[in-house]
Formats: structure tokens, sequence, C-alpha cells
């Protein structure tokens, strides 16, 4: 299988995901996973100081791959804009809108503290969700309901880690055609997950992800929907048995330990370096 970007076990491309990266790389892919994994990476391009939106590179990238129109809604909070972070794009050609999350960002505190609060709360749609990333969706869901509610086309909803989360929540609120999800953690019960069951999901799993396991569901957390699982070569099946997975993760985590874990400048596990949205566009696309 040709693939357009390699494997990548590099703290930069974990910490730093917009850092050095080349998107769409292979042009404008085929399918809406592949679009959306991408999408979902570009949506961590910020300015050098501070947590912004980069719009004038995220605004150049989309028009490079067919995306006429994008509208930003971030946080309105300090000056050096941490909190939520999303973008609405809009390819009215081939009558398509994405609204795209940004995941959690390592240097804004913001985030980790809605990671963090991983208690449940009461959720309008029924059951209950994470209040930490229902709080962080609620900071740009006054300007973003009525976008999306205007956005030309099909809707689909994308994001990577915290944005997977951001976008499960905002199709409970608002069904979309289908929302994709990449490193996702769980985000609310099984009355939450049930607000969901109309809902097209494709949620994608890579490999050792440790995030995809979190907050544990002895919390009362469930995910929603099966998973698409990446194994360790990159492959992707739609919800192999327990069992597969575990003897996966198992040759995966020490096939890492010889290869990646010694050398500097890599991450030094693979339950973690598995999230990076880069190893999830390697398999996507």
């Amino acid at each position: 299988m040709s693939r357009t970007v390699p494997y990548s076990a590099e703290q930069d491309d974990l910490y730093y995901p917009a850092k050095r990266a080349v998107f769409f790389a292979g042009g404008r892919p085929e399918s809406d996973a592949a679009l959306c994994v991408e999408l979902s990476r570009l949506a961590y391009c910020r300015m050098d100081f501070g947590f912004a939106f980069d719009r004038d590179r995220i605004r150049k990238v989309l028009g490079a791959v067919g995306f006429s129109g994008c509208q930003f809604f971030e946080s309105e909070g300090p000056s050096e804009g941490r909190g939520t972070h999303c973008f609405l794009a809009s390819d009215a050609a081939n009558e398509l809108s994405v609204v795209v999350f940004r995941g959690t960002d390592k240097d804004d505190p913001t985030d980790l503290c809605d990671d963090l609060d991983v208690g449940l709360m009461a959720w309008p749609q029924g059951g209950r969700a994470h209040t930490g990333f229902a709080n962080a969706l609620a900071d740009v869901l006054t300007d973003l309901e009525p976008a999306v509610t205007s956005a030309p086309g099909r809707i689909l909803y994308a994001g990577h880690s915290l944005g997977a989360a951001l976008a499960t929540l905002l199709a409970s609120l608002r069904a979309p055609k289908a929302v994709y999800t990449f490193g996702s953690p769980l985000v609310g019960d099984a009355a939450f997950v049930a607000s969901l069951a109309a809902v097209e999901n494709y949620r994608y799993v890579n490999c050792c992800d440790i995030v995809t396991r979190m907050p544990p569901t002895a919390l009362d957390y469930e995910h929603v929907g099966d998973p698409y699982y990446i194994d360790r070569d990159g492959n992707i099946t739609f919800d192999p048995a327990n069992a597969v997975i575990c003897a996966d993760r198992m040759e995966a985590a020490a096939e890492y330990l010889a290869k990646y874990s010694w050398r500097i400048g890599d991450v030094a596990v693979r339950e973690v370096a598995d999230h990076a949205p880069v190893n999830y566009v390697y398999a996507v696309t």
C-alpha cells in the first residue's frame, strides 16, 4: 500500500503536529476519512506566539485542495488565545462543509484542565458528558451553532484527541452527515452514547494509542460506536475482536521498544507515540 506520509516516533510530531507538516502531500484525497484526518491535523496550525490559529496558513492549505471559504471560532479569553479552536471549511463546488476542532495543545493549560475535568455532567440531549469537554465546546458554541445551521451542502464533523471529543459532542446537539474522529477519548455515559444512535460515526483508534482508553470505563464512560482499528502495520479493520487487538498491541509495543524507544528525540513508548496526528494520517491516507 502506498502511503503519503511515514509513521513517526518523533516527539515533535506528537507535541507540535503542524510544525513541519506538509499537508495533503498527495493532493486532495478521494475519501471523506482521508480528507478529515488531514483537516484534523491542519487544525493544529497556530501562530508562533500564543495559541490562536495561523489563519493565513490554514486558508492557503484549504484553498489548495478546493475549499473556498473558512470561518474561525476561538475562545474569547486571554490575549494569548488559549482555549477552544475550531474552523468551518466550505467547498461550494462539491457542496461540502467540514467543521474541524483542534485537539489538545500540550502548552495550553486551558486544554489540559479541560482534559482532566473528568466528572460527568448532565447533557441536554440525554445522559451525562465529560464536564471539561462540555465546557470547552460551550466556549465557541454560541457563534458556531448558527454557522453550522447555515453551512451549505453535506456537513461533516472531524477532530483529533480533544478535538474528536468536541466533534462528538456537537454531533449529539446537531447531527451532521457523518462524524470522523481520530484518537478520541471517551466522551460520555451510555445514555449520552444513545443520543448519537442515528449519527453516522467513524471512530479511528491507532493501535496502542492510550488516549482512546481514557477516561476509564470504571467511571461510567462508554465509547460512541465501534472502532476502526489501525493495527501495528497501519492496516485498518472495523471492530476486530478484543483478543486480536490485545495481541496486536503487545507485539507493537515490543517492536517499538526495539526500534524507537532508545533513540534521542523519539517518544519513549508506543502508547503515546501512536496518538500523534501524523500517525493517523499515515494509516488513513
